[in-house]
């Protein structure tokens, strides 16, 4: 039982074999969804960052979290390379969020969750049981933004000079057109 833990936990007690499950709980990685090598994959496997931990199928996730009566995971420690700081995974039970931006020179987003009570008002003589609300807050890599803002200014000059204001417009406009779908989804805060 996790409330059982003496906090706070050194290496020493950390690396016990009486606490492996506690080391297990807080190393272990979700199986991403998007990576076409893992797809379908399920069940707990080695996790290639050595000893520590182990990869989790979205089985294990669904199962967890049926078990526990829960609906939602938030995991953090993990940074992935020009990542959004936040991933939704394993059929909307487990979410990944990484609040250092540009961590390790990775190029990603830091993220942040806000988690709010709601949707429990009373309703007459119904009485629903209250939900939690979670919204991410994206911190925009300044990597991105700056290789973004480059590539910008790089459309208003040709090798010749500046670029007319109607050749500058039908050069950004299909620019955008090109970058849509790799624009990230931002959340309102």
């Amino acid at each position: 039982d996790d409330n059982m833990l003496k906090r706070p936990l050194g290496e020493q007690e950390l690396n016990s074999p009486e606490l492996y499950w506690a080391c297990n709980m807080l190393w272990s990685d979700p199986v991403e969804d998007d990576d076409d090598r893992e797809h379908g994959t399920f069940g707990v496997h080695e996790s290639p960052r050595g000893g520590r931990g182990a990869l989790f199928g979205w089985d294990v996730t669904k199962t967890f979290c049926a078990r526990h009566g829960l609906g939602l995971i938030v995991r953090s420690h993990q940074s992935k390379q020009d990542s959004m700081g936040i991933d939704i995974m394993h059929e909307n039970h487990l979410i990944r969020v990484f609040s250092a931006r540009d961590y390790e020179g990775h190029g990603n987003d830091g993220a942040v969750l806000f988690i709010e009570w709601g949707g429990g008002e009373d309703n007459s003589s119904s009485k629903k049981e209250p939900i939690l609300t979670v919204r991410p807050q994206i911190l925009r890599s300044a990597t991105k933004a700056r290789i973004e803002q480059a590539a910008r200014e790089s459309l208003t000059y040709r090798d010749d000079g500046p670029l007319s204001p109607r050749m500058r417009r039908r050069l950004k406009g299909r620019r955008a057109s090109e970058t849509a779908s790799m624009r990230p989804m931002r959340s309102g805060g």
